[in-house]
């Protein structure tokens, strides 16, 4: 929801890319729907690569694409154009996960001495 909000605050005269939990073929179509020029993928290319070679990169290239191809179809997209963000839920989407395991586990740090003034 962030990308809509700058893409719309600023009439898309700028360009929004998405760099960062693209994990599949939906998280590029919802990117896209909510106003992103571009989308990169670097985990799943860094592991595909360093499992797999050249050919594990095709293979998750491929993965994503017909994923995507999936997500048009059932929301009635024949092309990327027609990908609108009425097809994505807003208030989902704006909901950032909160990280529970630092709260639990590890003590907030706390300076060694306090010098009096």
């Amino acid at each position: 929801a962030r990308v809509r909000k700058a893409v719309v605050s600023t009439q898309r005269k700028i360009e929004a890319y998405v760099d960062g939990g693209i994990r599949r073929g939906r998280d590029i179509f919802k990117a896209l729907a909510l106003g992103a020029t571009a989308i990169g993928i670097g985990r799943p290319s860094l592991w595909s690569l360093a499992s797999y070679g050249q050919a594990g990169v095709e293979k998750m290239t491929d993965l994503f694409k017909g994923e995507f191809i999936k997500v048009m179809r059932n929301m009635g997209s024949r092309n990327i154009s027609e990908i609108v963000p009425e097809m994505c839920i807003h208030k989902s989407v704006s909901m950032l996960p909160h990280e529970n395991l630092q709260d639990s586990i590890y003590e907030p740090l706390q300076p060694a001495f306090r010098p009096k003034l």
